[in-house]
C-alpha cells in the first residue's frame, strides 16, 4: 500500500526551516558582534588619524546597510516558509483520506474515525433496491428432466426468471428387484435442470403437494444468504412460497431441500441443478447432457401378505448412518443411463453438466475409454478448464463440467471409479455412431466381451 507523497513536501519545508533559522542565527551572532564592537570601543581620540576615524566611519555605515539587507532577507524567507507552509497544507488537505493501492485504485479511508467530514464527500453509495421493486424483463425458465439440459441463453442483459417447482412424493423403481417411494421435484429424482444467467433474479415459487404432511423447502448453493433460502421457502402440504434471489456468481450449483433432517430428504432424491451461466458463456459443443449421482439407503424387504418378499423397500435411518449405501446410481435409478443410454455421433463435443446429491459419498466420476478434453473443476467457470484429465472427484453436494471429443464409435461406460459401487448400480452408457477408426483403435481379432461383464454391453 502506498500512502500519498505528502511527507517529502513537509520535510522539504521543515527542512527550509531548520536552514533559515540557522541563517538567522549566523546572521544574528555576527550583527550582535557588529553591533557590540562600537561600544566596546573606546571613543575616537583626537590624537587619532582622521585616516582611521574616517575608515570607523566607513564599516559602521557598511554594518547598516548590512543590518537592512539581512532585514531584506528575513523577509524573503519568512514569505518563503509562509507560502511552502501553506502549500504543503493544501497538498494534505487535498489527499487526506486516500489511500493509493498497487493496483493504482484510490479508497476512501480517514485517519481519525471520530473527525468530522469537514464537507468531504465519500463516493456515492446506491442503497439497492428491494428484490420486490425491480424493473427487469420478466422471462419463464426452461427447466428439464435428466439427462436433457435446456438450451444456452443468448440474451446479454438480466431478467427476473420464473421457476416453479412442486413437490410431490412417487412410488417409482430405484433398480431391477425394488421399487422404493422418492420423494420429488417436479415429478423427477433428479430434480428439474435450471438454466440462468448471472445476474438474474430468481423468482422461485415452490408448491408442496406432499401428500405425507411432510414440509419441504430449497437450499440452493447459488443463492447469497443465509440457510440458501431454505427459511424462506419452507412450505406444508397444500401451501405455495415465493421469493427471490440475486444470481450474482456463475458456475454449476446443486440445490436441494433442506427441511430437517436433510439427510432424509435428500436421500430420498429431493436434489437437482442450477446452470448459472456466464456472461460470456462457456464454448458451444454438439451435445449437453445432465448426470446425477446419488445414494440410497433401504430396509430389507418385508414380507406381504401372501408371504412373498415385497418389491418395495423402505428409507433405512440406521444404513444412511452408517453410510452403508445400498444403492448408488446416476439419475435417480439403476437403469436411468442403460436403458436409455446418451448418444452422439462421430467427432460430436459432449458435455456433461455432473452433480453428486450425495447424501455421503464422494464421487470418482469416470468415463471408460476416453478422457475428458476439458474439466471445469468444482464448475469453476471463470478459470483456464484443466485438460485431458481422466478421473474427476466429485464431493457430495458438488459438480464439475466435462467436455469429451468422440473420436472413435462405440459404448463408452460411465462409472464412479469407487468400482464396486457398480454392483449397487452406478453405471451408464454413452452410445457414439460413426464409422470405424483403424488409426487410431484396431486389432485384427473382433472384440470380445466379458461373459456376464457390467461394463461393456
Amino acid at each position: 500500500m502506498h500512502i500519498p507523497v505528502i511527507y517529502p513536501t513537509m520535510n522539504t519545508a521543515f527542512s527550509s526551516l531548520y536552514c533559515t533559522k540557522s541563517r538567522f542565527a549566523s546572521v544574528a551572532t555576527v550583527r550582535g558582534t557588529r553591533r557590540l564592537a562600537p561600544r566596546l570601543r573606546s571613543s575616537p581620540s583626537p590624537l587619532r588619524s582622521p585616516l582611521l576615524a574616517r575608515h570607523i566611519s566607513t564599516k559602521s555605515t557598511e554594518g547598516i546597510a548590512r543590518d537592512r539587507s539581512n532585514n531584506g532577507t528575513r523577509v524573503k524567507y519568512v514569505l518563503f516558509l509562509s507560502t511552502a507552509a501553506t502549500l504543503s497544507w493544501f497538498l494534505y488537505a487535498q489527499q487526506q483520506g486516500a489511500v493509493r493501492l498497487d493496483s493504482d485504485k484510490k479508497y476512501s479511508t480517514h485517519p481519525d474515525p471520530l473527525a468530522p467530514k469537514n464537507g468531504i464527500q465519500d463516493a456515492q453509495k446506491k442503497t439497492p433496491k428491494s428484490l420486490d421493486d425491480l424493473d427487469l424483463p420478466i422471462e419463464k425458465a426452461i427447466l428439464t428432466t435428466a439427462p436433457n439440459v435446456p438450451p444456452p441463453i443468448t440474451r446479454d442483459y438480466p431478467v427476473l426468471l420464473d421457476v416453479d417447482l412442486t413437490t410431490v412424493s412417487k412410488l417409482e423403481q430405484l433398480t431391477n428387484q425394488y421399487k422404493y417411494e422418492k420423494w420429488t421435484f417436479n415429478n423427477s429424482v433428479p430434480g428439474p435442470f435450471i438454466r440462468a444467467r448471472v445476474g438474474d433474479v430468481l423468482n422461485l415459487r415452490i408448491t408442496n403437494h406432499d401428500e405425507s404432511g411432510m414440509p419441504h423447502n430449497i437450499d440452493c448453493h447459488a443463492f447469497v444468504g443465509p440457510g440458501g433460502g431454505s427459511a424462506l421457502t419452507t412450505v406444508n402440504e397444500g401451501e405455495t412460497k415465493t421469493a427471490r434471489f440475486k444470481l450474482p456468481n456463475p458456475g454449476l450449483y446443486i440445490y436441494h431441500c433442506a427441511v430437517g433432517p436433510v439427510g432424509v430428504h435428500i436421500a430420498n432424491g429431493m436434489y437437482g441443478l442450477l446452470y448459472v451461466q456466464p456472461e460470456q458463456d462457456l464454448p458451444a459443443v454438439d451435445k449437453e447432457y445432465y448426470v446425477m449421482q446419488s445414494e440410497f439407503y433401504h430396509e430389507p424387504p418385508e414380507a406381504d401378505d401372501d408371504g412373498q418378499m415385497s418389491s418395495t423397500v423402505e428409507f433405512s435411518w440406521p444404513h444412511a448412518l452408517r453410510e452403508a449405501a445400498d444403492v448408488v446410481v446416476f439419475n435417480g435409478s439403476e437403469a436411468a443411463l442403460t436403458e436409455k443410454p446418451l448418444k452422439a455421433s462421430l467427432d460430436d463435443t459432449v458435455r456433461i453438466f455432473f452433480g453428486n446429491g450425495g447424501p455421503n459419498f464422494t464421487s470418482s466420476f469416470h468415463v471408460i475409454g476416453t478422457c475428458f478434453s476439458k474439466v471445469y473443476r468444482d464448475s469453476d467457470v471463470l478459470s483456464p478448464p484443466a485438460q485431458c484429465v481422466q478421473t474427476v472427484s466429485v464431493p457430495a453436494g458438488g459438480s464439475t463440467i466435462v467436455d469429451m471429443k468422440m473420436v472413435v464409435p462405440g459404448t463408452y461406460t460411465i462409472v464412479d471409479h469407487a468400482i464396486f459401487r457398480l454392483e449397487k448400480g452406478a453405471k451408464g452408457f454413452l452410445n457414439v455412431s460413426g464409422e470405424p477408426r483403424p488409426s487410431l483403435y484396431y486389432s485384427a481379432q473382433p472384440p470380445q466381451p466379458c461373459e456376464g461383464c457390467k461394463l461393456h454391453p
